[in-house]
């Protein structure tokens, strides 16, 4: 049967009830049953099954659907996907501009028989959490688990299919350090003047780094934080505290912070206390020249 949605001959499935095909690639609902008097627009129950229209089942647009369209004909089970993956990128980015990405995959996912009969939360945190990696915006599994706690085995499973698929791709995508920074900084809430200040400590490390085989630690960004807080002396912006908000442990920002400041040829963030980070490199710099 000839689907609009994929412009091609596709299999479909047949629900009798509701006299629909249902396009097997990508869940749209194809109309070939023409109303008869006989079919009941109320069942049983007394809900509505089909909308009053000339046609049994939902109406299928005359040339390619646009997404908006589209979603209000998938098939029940595609748009429980869809609903589910709506509720865990909102959770995590609301307005996201990454949802049409996440319903294009999750239909991708789909059509490649990813899923099999795993339930809908852990595929949907599944496709929401790689769409973020993919999109250099990544968040921590359990952050993007915490919507429907689904399980762990099932969600990671599902990914290494994901990977598998896509040939390992997404492992490749750069991260975005500035968005990675973000989200700590929303944690720690030093205000915009504090962001803005570690902003400037991540940009001059990062040039560093880029050409240096240094080796980023989960606790790098909060780590950014502290040595800003200590290079503007924000005596508020403990190491103590931004071991609380972030869920890093005290020991692991101070090995990480020294090996960050290591690379400039400091031991400890003493050593930049009130120096402007920029004189702190460019001297390191002088020294090795």
């Amino acid at each position: 049967m000839y689907c609009e949605n994929c412009e091609k001959e596709t299999p479909s499935e047949f629900d009798e009830r509701l006299g629909e095909h249902t396009c097997l690639d990508c869940g749209l609902v194809l109309v070939t049953e023409i109303f008869e008097q006989t079919v009941h627009i109320l069942d049983s129950s007394g809900e509505v099954r089909h909308s009053i229209d000339n046609k049994l089942g939902s109406v299928n647009a005359p040339k390619k659907l646009s997404k908006l369209n589209s979603r209000s004909i998938y098939s029940k089970s595609i748009m429980q996907g869809l609903i589910h993956c709506n509720m865990v990128l909102g959770s995590i980015q609301p307005d996201s501009p990454l949802k049409d990405r996440v319903e294009e995959f999750y239909l991708y996912c789909n059509r490649k028989a990813v899923f099999g009969k795993t339930e809908y939360e852990a595929r949907a945190t599944a496709v929401v959490y790689y769409v973020l990696k993919e999109n250099g915006t990544p968040h921590l599994l359990a952050d993007v688990n915490s919507e429907f706690n689904a399980r762990t085995k099932t969600i990671k499973r599902l990914l290494r299919k994901m990977n598998q698929l896509n040939r390992n791709v997404v492992s490749r995508k750069p991260i975005n350090p500035q968005y990675q920074l973000e989200q700590v900084l929303m944690k720690i809430n030093g205000g915009s003047v504090f962001n803005e200040q570690c902003y400037e400590v991540l940009e001059h490390f990062e040039s560093i780094i880029v050409n240096s085989n240094f080796n980023k630690g989960r606790s790098y960004y909060a780590c950014i934080a502290w040595i800003a807080a200590n290079s503007n002396v924000r005596k508020d912006i403990t190491k103590q505290m931004i071991s609380k908000r972030t869920g890093f442990s005290e020991w692991v920002i101070w090995r990480q912070t020294k090996a960050i400041l290591n690379l400039v040829g400091k031991d400890n963030v003493k050593q930049i206390k009130g120096k402007k980070i920029t004189m702190v490199i460019k001297n390191d710099k002088g020294r090795m020249d």
